[in-house]
């Protein structure tokens, strides 16, 4: 034993005599050689993703959302299933409640994310990390995917923020100037914004008003303001007053024009000018005529008193899907700069991150608005907005109130009378929400 146990050390030795010596002469490994690494021990190099994803969404973009995920991880197919919107809610919650047909990745409205953020059937992606890649997303759209208990439940890829929007040349005609900077100056309040009204209307004689709507307060005001239901009461902001009294002069002083966002009338006074500043989300430039280019550098874009925001889609992960590690992969790629740059540079969404805005807002350029930057005008308003979590009464209860308060302003009705019939309306149709 004593004579083998020699015999082996004299072989290792003299082997690693023999490496040592020829290991300056060894040749360096080509450049195209696969690189070898030293893990630690324990450790597993990381293994490429396969699988199959299925998506339930009523939004034909995430057909896109899907091809790049696929680009990047080959062995992973995603199947995205898009239901028209009108049913899309019902057909979710039907599958969700059975258990039975049920997407591993499904997407929710900011209109009714508040119904499900809270459900047991979403998984809890703060367990799974999502905090991380969220440090530096915008407030209100990292909060809008919070469930009650403090987890985020679903996450957006975009931040959907709005501001003014107005014609350059009308803009210099009425309000001598079309820099965005003097124009959010003149613009930062609504006393400003009523005076101003005031002399658009007269010098137009009467042909040309400011706003397109006095409800674009409503739009604006909706996410600056306190929660509507606190500790199962009704809440209602004394902020309200101020805005329904600012709603007020807007209709009385002629400076808005009474059309309805989205309306036809709307988009006409978009395009021809008859209203100058049009309170419009960054994803709504499909209202503006561009036809043969004749909109390229023809818009501004001013910052609103208030930051402001419409719509949102946000995804989610059935806590039941057997895919769901692959899903949480999904995830983390709509949240990654590395999507959301993609997409801000094929669709002009703006993004929820808060670095993707930082590093593109100095170069950031559309067509629509020339060598204009927007999204430093889109960041700082949208900066500035609380992060509140959803509920499910919230969305509802506000567009009870706009309609309580739209047909005040039209019928020039006390706002008394108004919160007395609205809280009427919120008794009847939320009994289980303290009323007082």
């Amino acid at each position: 034993m004593m004579l083998t146990l020699v015999m082996v050390v004299a072989v290792i030795a003299a082997c690693g005599n023999k490496n040592d010596n020829n290991a300056s002469n060894e040749p360096a490994p080509s450049s195209s050689a696969p690189a070898q690494t030293e893990e630690t021990p324990g450790s597993e190099a990381p293994k490429e993703l396969e699988g199959n994803l299925v998506v339930w969404t009523f939004f034909d973009q995430v057909k896109e959302m899907g091809l790049k995920f696929e680009e990047k991880h080959p062995g992973v197919k995603v199947e995205v299933n898009i239901f028209p919107g009108d049913q899309y809610q019902t057909k979710l919650l039907s599958a969700m409640q059975s258990g039975s047909n049920v997407p591993d990745v499904f997407d929710l409205e900011r209109g009714y994310i508040g119904k499900f953020i809270d459900a047991s059937f979403i998984a809890d992606l703060s367990a799974m990390g999502i905090e991380d890649m969220l440090t530096d997303y915008i407030p209100y759209v990292r909060e809008l995917g919070r469930a009650a208990d403090g987890t985020i439940r679903a996450v957006s890829d975009h931040s959907s923020p709005g501001a003014f929007w107005y014609i350059r040349d009308n803009a210099k005609q009425y309000l001598g100037t079309d820099n965005p900077d003097e124009i959010s100056a003149m613009v930062d309040s609504w006393d400003k914004i009523v005076d101003l009204g005031k002399q658009v209307y007269e010098k137009s004689g009467g042909k040309v008003y400011l706003m397109q709507n006095a409800g674009d307060v409503f739009d604006i005001a909706a996410y600056n303001t306190e929660p509507w239901v606190k500790d199962g009461k009704l809440n209602i902001d004394p902020k309200w007053q101020t805005y329904y009294e600012i709603q007020q002069k807007i209709r009385a002083n002629n400076v808005d024009a009474k059309l309805g966002f989205m309306s036809a009338g709307w988009g006409n006074a978009l395009n021809d000018g008859s209203a100058i500043l049009s309170a419009m989300p960054a994803w709504a430039t499909f209202m503006i005529d561009n036809k043969d280019g004749k909109a390229v550098g023809k818009f501004g874009v001013a910052k609103s008193p208030e930051g402001f925001y419409t719509g949102g889609t946000y995804r989610g992960i059935y806590e039941k899907s057997p895919n769901k590690e692959l899903a949480y992969e999904f995830i983390k790629y709509i949240a990654s700069p590395e999507w959301q740059e993609y997409n801000l540079g094929k669709t002009g969404n703006m993004p929820g991150s808060g670095k993707v805005y930082q590093d593109n807002m100095d170069t950031y350029k559309v067509d629509l608005l020339g060598d204009q930057n927007p999204m430093r005008v889109y960041y700082e308003l949208v900066n500035a907005m609380p992060g509140i979590a959803p509920d499910k009464y919230s969305e509802e209860v506000l567009s009870k109130w706009k309609k309580y308060a739209g047909e005040g302003i039209t019928n020039k009705t006390a706002y008394e009378d108004v919160v007395a019939a609205f809280k009427k309306e919120v008794k009847s149709a939320f009994p289980d929400i303290q009323v007082d």
